[in-house]
């Protein structure tokens, strides 16, 4: 493998575990092995962006991203921004606290120096508590502040299920 290359695996895997790191995250992926797909790769030794595109694949225990094309840029030999697109661009992870979460968007938009995802187009996030969809939704993982809608572009949507009543318990057989 390249110099390059390994150069590139290594960006790519902390601008992922970067965008697995939200409260969504489950713990034990980011203890487990990295795989990148795509169909092309371009990056120059001089270059602060590496490209990927077409079929980009990203897994990392059950953490599964799916993207028509990646952008991961680099300032001072620090991973600063990773941009996933696509028609849509998917996350899929499952979380510590049990269920998965499934967001879709065309862009997915990590910038670790502000700690933000911006998640834009055609957005949902579906996870078992409910489903949010918007144009535009901003996760702070400083501060685990979710917005979407009005001051961020476009209405919101949220889906809440009922909740699931709790079995009864099985009345007691007759002691005879």
């Amino acid at each position: 493998m390249s110099r390059n290359a390994s150069k590139v695996d290594r960006v790519l895997c902390l601008a992922v575990c970067a965008l697995a790191a939200p409260a969504w995250a489950l713990e034990s992926d980011r203890q487990q092995p990295m795989q990148i797909n795509s169909d092309r790769f371009e990056s120059g030794m001089d270059s602060k962006t590496t490209v990927l595109t077409g079929n980009v694949r990203i897994t990392q225990g059950s953490l599964v991203v799916q993207a028509e094309r990646a952008d991961v840029t680099q300032e001072g030999g620090e991973v600063s921004r990773a941009l996933l697109s696509g028609r849509p661009a998917t996350l899929k992870q499952a979380m510590d606290d049990g269920g998965e979460l499934n967001a879709s968007a065309r862009t997915i938009d990590y910038q670790l120096g502000e700690e933000t995802v911006e998640l834009k187009g055609g957005v949902v996030l579906d996870r078992p508590q409910g489903t949010l969809r918007s144009e535009r939704v901003t996760y702070s993982i400083k501060t685990g502040q979710l917005a979407a809608g009005e001051g961020v572009g476009g209405g919101v949507q949220l889906v809440i299920p009922p909740k699931v009543p709790k079995a009864a318990e099985p009345a007691a057989m007759p002691q005879g």
